[in-house]
């Protein structure tokens, strides 16, 4: 459990400075912004420390302002703690822990220090040998627990006092040192402090402190497995890397390479050791793969062939089990290990692990270490040393001479000898050197054996021998010279005092030598050496897991200054986390049980009870492990491995649960999650909690959602949230800086600002509205594309409508396409499979992908048409594969600028009962295909159409001549590009530019990005190699940290959409370049933490192609125009008073009316474009038009030919049930006669919706956008809004007596009725 930091008020300038300069889009322009694709978190882009992913295995992140940045990443290892320490008013060290070596790319052993002020990750000296999972900081030290020993490169003097396990960092001079104890015997896997009893709290998995005050003999001394022990099987697997029986005593190997049995068949795994021993404790981890691991098993003392009765605590059960035959192993891949206690003491040659059954396909051993309760060091030939494939440390000697082995069968044993003329005695180097692994520093009684002379015959060749010992590092070596010359074997006290632990840098020594005055009784000397032992001298209080340390007792020298609990938990107990909040108790969650079944998992400790304190269960516990607790109020919550409590039916507390301390009662949270919880993380005020671990769905009462491997739990509301950001990944730690910025730690992978399911929408205030589909699976979905509708509705409203396609499924179970209006989703028809494009021209939805199904009553294949407004499907015939009833694929739907057509692309041989390949043209007016051009086949991936020509580019042929890209513009042929062309790889996006086609794409080792003049390509920027690039659009900028636009000499510059992998920003899904550099715009994460991927970003105006650029001319082109312009105005005022003096003289020739003004279309568009276009789509009719045209006839209109116009359709109701298209209003049209009577005779310049005003026609007006109002001269012209000086909004009669609207020129209308002769 982290809780979170609450005394920053900090201002912390660093945190803001990350943003940088960036193009502004003008947003009046092209209108909302629609962003879909596969992802499920988006952020708009700010800084540069953003990110998409992160791929290693630790982060630490700053949400700072609902921005997520990167601050440093654990390169080869795993963050599991961090602890903050303020270092002033204004700033703080923020302290790392975990399994790392690397950090930032910078070589950092396991610990690190986060500086605020410079941004950077500093080591801690050389930092730790081991992994560090807790750590406390308090005012002027880090306290740091783990599996470690010491720090590294700690010098010799003082290595000693680190025993492992714990250590502190002292901040005021930046040093190590160790804790007063001196550490423990196993790992720390949690530090916190309870402030009341000003105590600091140790939980772990230890039994002893290296100090020697708290001592556990049966796990104190590791038998050797390494030389001259050997290891053997029976019926092991033959061949592979399974086979090898030394893989079991290789740790290193637990996961990669156990040791395996054959399938399906009992045997064995044998250890032979070079001397008798009395194991005392055997610790076993089982094989980690789903199909092998040992089930029952037992195991027999070689020599005697007598069972081990072994005692263990039973990981299920939690309870104290024994067995002899028939022992089990536990297959729970969260078990690392089990002890077995050996409970009858048998002396043993060797070790035989029977086994007997096994899970899945055969048994197998990942790990095996055997204890001993004595300390003992055997001579034998040669140099034996520590196993080579563990860390565990064993005794270990070596010899010097020659010598032998013997066996001596008196006493069925062995012993080293050596033989030499006595006339060497005083020269012999013969000499034996014991290394004993003495665990904790004590005093000790030192003996060594003497085998008998008699039963190996030497009792007129022993002499005297030397036995030099250093048992404190600094200390003068003791000598001891003993006689060996024993009929009978002979213990013989050397020492007894002090001896230090064994350390990296000391090790205690017996040399064993022939004595400095030996004598010889023949010619023949002969000296033996066996072992020796030592016996610790102490009380051998006992300790179990937890260690309370008082600072202060320590500062004055009050005794004691640490010691356990006053009661404690059951020997093997491990302690995951403790809670002290309340202080007078402390929650202590773990793995452990008591003996009678009264708790388990987790248990509180009551200071006020008992002799100094007693264990209290909280009604039982649960019936796992708790991995962390955390407190808030009177709630405890518990996280871990478990799917229930004692005293509740399983099934209901999936690995999550809460207890109410004042009621004692148990609560689920909801139906937990689907896999173990590891941490608990609460928020800075406590309101809710964030729980992360292995899983990835929360259970709810009905169903399940997806989650990333973190999910959050209102404590007050009891629910849970649905989080309003994107954070994948498993979460330990938050530490809250102010009200707007915390730091995140653990194994994240992803962040954003935005949580959506593959959609958002961004309105011209650049406010974000994501969508969310709380589909059970939304990681299957994908939303491919989208448009913008407007929808008018029977009372006048404009109604923005988004229309979405693709793979998904939203909350009331619409699929494939669904449109959103006033917060509700409504579908369309019944489509199967997949929707990747979508087109809107006037009310008709063109649809197109891969699928089957129906629309109403009409059947469609990959490709159909929706009127928006009558909620029916048009049939032009469905699109098929290479089998009539296969379904094809329409990768892409484009229009002509005229709206006349539409063309199709993709990969598909037939358009309903004609031929058609890849690429095929509608005809809108006659819904009539054509073939665009023969002799295409293949996949296309994109179209770009202008006039009569069209480019497609994809993975195409031309003639059965494999191509990328190909054009056409007579309809009789296409022309491919040149295989000499630099592309190399198949491209997926085309935009016609000023002059070329602009072609995108990726090869795979690089992404492209260029020109096609239908000749020769050319090369504009290179991208990443993962860059996947969907869609290029033109977009109007308002301003940009430099003056370049691509195109050159333009307002606009380049939007590239999809998955780019920029050199200078990493993986963005959507960036602006300006012909030179690139300007990350959107940032986006997929559901598994990797970088998503937009594949459309839709506009709600008409925009963002080659003809909506708005073109400048070069500074000496605009001079010149200039003083031309200049030049023409005075030589027009001079001929207009000419022309004026003429007319005077002609009185009788009458007034002609002023020229029509030049026209440009695309320019000269009013800042509220947008606005007025949605008011001209709308046509409200106001209050005094009602009233003058109340009780006309009401009939429906529909506008033939290719006109941009708006008509007054009847209007969608959304009120309609979910699954169904929106039902159309009961509305309907005013005749345009009663619209026109309500504006004959008004002369007011306020001209409104309730006051228009009648204009006729002066010139005829081509509406070429969509929008626009065209009319021919003469025509009658009802204007309703004049507030732009340009562009006027007004109705004309459609030719039927029903009123269409739109906009116009103002200087083409007059209210005077031109005569038309």
């Amino acid at each position: 459990m982290f809780r979170p930091l609450k005394l920053l008020p900090l201002i912390l300038l660093q945190y803001i400075v990350h943003a940088i300069d960036l193009p502004h889009v003008r947003l009046d322009a092209v209108g909302q912004l629609g962003f879909a694709g596969n992802y499920a978190g988006i952020s708009p882009f700010k800084n540069n420390k953003q990110f998409e992913s992160i791929p290693e295995p630790g982060a630490v992140i700053l949400h700072n302002n609902d921005t997520y940045e990167l601050l440093g990443a654990s390169t080869n290892g795993n963050i599991f703690t961090t602890c903050m320490i303020p270092t002033s008013s204004s700033t703080f060290d923020l302290y790392i822990g975990g399994s790392f070596t690397t950090f930032n790319n910078t070589p950092i052993n396991r610990i690190a220090r986060y500086n605020p002020t410079n941004g950077t990750f500093d080591t801690l000296d050389q930092g730790l040998d081991g992994t560090v999972y807790a750590l406390y900081c308090d005012t002027d030290a880090v306290y740091v627990g783990g599996d470690f020993g010491a720090p590294v490169g700690i010098t010799n003097d003082t290595l000693a006092s680190f025993g492992g396990h714990a250590a502190i960092w002292h901040t005021n001079n930046q040093t190590w040192g160790p804790v007063p104890w001196k550490g423990f015997n196993g790992p720390v896997y949690t530090i916190t402090r309870n402030t009341l009893m000003n105590t600091i709290l140790f939980g772990g998995r230890f039994e002893a402190t290296g100090d020697g005050q708290y001592f556990n003999a049966n796990s104190s001394q590791s038998v050797n497995m390494g030389t001259p022990t050997k290891v053997s099987s029976g019926n092991g697997a033959l061949v592979g890397n399974f086979s090898d029986p030394s893989n079991a005593i290789c740790q290193s190997n637990d996961q990669n390479e156990p040791w395996l049995l054959q399938n399906g068949v009992p045997g064995y795994w044998d250890a032979q050791f070079a001397y008798p021993i009395q194991p005392s404790m055997f610790r076993i981890s089982n094989v980690k793969q789903a199909d092998h691991g040992t089930r029952s098993f037992s195991i027999i003392a070689l020599g005697t062939n007598e069972y081990f009765e072994l005692s263990y605590i039973d990981p299920t059960t939690q309870q104290i089990t024994t067995c002899t035959t028939d022992c089990e192993l536990s297959n729970d891949p969260n078990v690392e290990y089990q002890d077995f206690t050996a409970v009858n003491s048998n002396t043993a040659t060797g070790i035989r692990i029977q086994i007997d059954s096994w899970y899945g396909q055969g048994g197998g051993l990942s790990n095996v270490q055997i204890f001993q309760s004595d300390i003992a060091v055997y001579a034998h030939t040669g140099a034996s040393g520590a196993n080579p494939c563990t860390t565990t440390p064993s005794a270990s000697s070596n010899t010097t001479g020659n010598w032998e082995e013997r066996f001596v069968y008196g006493t069925y044993q062995n012993f080293m000898t050596t033989t030499f003329p006595a006339a060497e005695l005083a020269i012999s180097n013969a000499s034996v050197t014991y290394s004993p692994y003495i665990p904790v520093q004590g005093q000790y009684a030192v003996y060594a054996t003497t085998p008998g002379c008699v039963g190996s015959s030497t009792c007129n060749e022993r002499t005297q021998v030397d036995l030099t010992m250093q048992f404190t590092p600094g200390d003068q070596p003791t000598t001891i010279t003993i006689d060996q010359n024993n009929f009978d074997d002979k213990n013989t006290l050397i020492y007894s005092g002090f001896v230090a632990a064994s350390t990296a840098a000391f090790q205690p020594t017996i040399t064993l030598s022939v004595a400095h005055n030996a004598t010889a009784s023949g010619s023949t000397v002969s000296i033996v050496a066996d072992s020796i032992q030592f016996i610790r001298n102490g009380t051998n209080a006992t300790l179990v897991s937890i260690l309370e340390y008082s600072p202060s007792n320590f500062t004055q020298n009050i005794t004691p200054a640490w010691r356990p609990l006053a009661e404690q938990l059951i020997p093997g107990s491990i302690v995951r986390s403790i809670d002290a909040t309340m202080g007078n108790i402390l929650y202590i969650g773990g793995q452990f049980s008591s003996l009678n079944s009264t708790y388990r998992g987790v248990v509180s400790y009551d200071y006020t009870q008992g002799n100094g304190g007693a264990l209290i269960p909280l009604n039982g516990g649960v019936n796992g492990s708790v991995y962390d607790l955390s407190l808030i109020g009177s709630s405890l919550f518990v996280a871990g491995a478990f799917n229930g409590t004692l005293t509740a039916s399983s099934g209901t507390f999936n690995n999550l649960a809460e207890f109410d301390t004042g009621s004692s009662i148990w609560h689920s949270i909801e139906r937990g999650v689907d896999g173990p919880a590891t941490n608990a993380v609460p928020s800075a005020d406590n309101a809710t909690i964030t729980f992360s671990g292995n899983f990835t769905h929360i259970l709810q009462e009905t169903g399940s959602r997806t989650t990333f491997d973190n999910a959050i739990w209102n404590v007050t509301g009891k629910q849970w949230v649905q989080p309003k950001s994107l954070l994948v990944g498993q979460l330990v730690s938050s530490h809250s800086i102010n009200a707007t910025t915390e730091i995140l730690s653990g194994g994240i992978h992803g962040a954003q600002t935005y949580r959506a399911d593959n959609a958002a929408i961004m309105d011209t205030h650049e406010m974000w509205s994501p969508y969310l589909f709380t589909s059970n699976e939304p990681t299957s979905n994908t939303i491919d594309t989208g448009v913008f509708w407007h929808n008018v509705t029977s009372d006048g409203q404009n109604k923005t409508v988004v229309i979405v396609g693709g793979r998904f499924t939203t909350d009331n179970n619409i699929s494939t396409v669904a449109l959103h209006q006033d917060g509700v989703w409504y579908g369309i028809g019944d489509l199967q499979g997949q929707v990747h494009s979508l087109h809107v021209l006037k009310d008709t939805l063109y649809i197109g992908g891969q699928f089957q199904g129906t629309i109403g009553t009409t059947q469609v294949t990959s490709f159909a048409i929706y009127d928006l407004k009558q909620q029916t499907a048009q049939d032009v015939g469905s699109v098929y594969g290479q089998q009539r009833d296969t379904p094809g694929t329409v990768h892409i739907i484009q229009s002509q600028p005229d709206g006349n057509a539409i063309f199709i692309g993709g990969d598909f041989t037939s358009v309903g009962s004609m031929h058609c390949t890849s690429v095929c043209k509608l005809d809108t007016q006659t819904r009539q295909w054509n073939e665009v051009a023969p002799g295409i086949t293949g996949q296309v991936y994109d179209i770009a159409v202008a006039n009569n020509q069209v480019t497609v580019v994809g993975d195409i042929a031309v003639n059965n001549n494999p191509t990328f890209a190909a054009r056409t513009q007579d309809s009789s042929s296409w022309t491919a590009m040149s295989a000499s062309d630099a592309i190399t790889g198949t491209p997926t996006a085309v935009l016609n530019g000023p002059s070329d086609v602009i072609v995108a794409g990726s090869n795979g080792s690089a992404g492209y990005l260029g020109t096609w003049d239908g000749h020769q390509f050319s090369s504009i920027a290179q991208l990443g190699p993962s860059s996947n690039v969907r869609q290029m659009l033109f977009i109007p900028i308002q301003d940009a940290p430099s003056e370049a636009r691509y195109p050159p000499d333009t307002e606009s510059m380049l939007l590239l959409v999809g998955h780019l992998e920029l050199q200078d920003h990493g993986n963005v899904s959507a960036a602006l370049f300006d012909g030179n550099d690139w300007f990350p715009y959107t940032m986006s994460t997929k559901y598994d933490g990797t970088p998503g991927q937009l594949q459309q970003v839709f506009h709600e105006t008409r925009c963002c192609t080659v003809t909506d650029i708005i073109h400048h001319l070069p500074v000496p082109a605009v001079i010149l125009i200039s003083i031309a312009i200049s030049l023409g105005l005075i030589f027009f005022l001079v001929g207009a008073g000419l022309l004026a003096l003429f007319a005077k003289r002609r009185n009788s020739l009458k007034d002609t009316p002023e020229p029509m003004p030049p026209y440009i279309p695309g320019q000269n568009r009013p800042s509220s474009l947008v606005a007025m276009l949605d008011a001209a789509q709308v046509g409200t009719l106001g209050a005094g038009a009602t009233a003058a045209i109340s009780g006309a006839a009401v009939a429906g209109a529909a506008t033939a030919g290719p006109s941009n116009e708006k008509t007054l359709d009847p209007l969608s109701d959304p009120s309609r049930s979910s699954g169904a298209a929106i039902a159309a209003g009961s509305g309907g049209v005013t005749a345009f006669g009663a619209l026109m009577a309500a504006a004959i005779g008004n002369t007011s310049d306020q001209v409104s919706d309730d006051n228009p005003r009648l204009y006729y026609a002066k010139y005829p007006f081509d509406a070429k956008e969509y929008g626009e109002l065209g009319f021919d001269t003469g025509n009658p012209i009802v204007v309703t809004d004049m507030s732009d000086n340009v562009w006027w909004m007004g109705y004309k009669d459609d030719g039927s007596g029903n009123p269409i609207s739109g906009l116009f020129p103002s200087n083409y209308v007059t209210e005077n009725k031109p005569s038309l002769s």
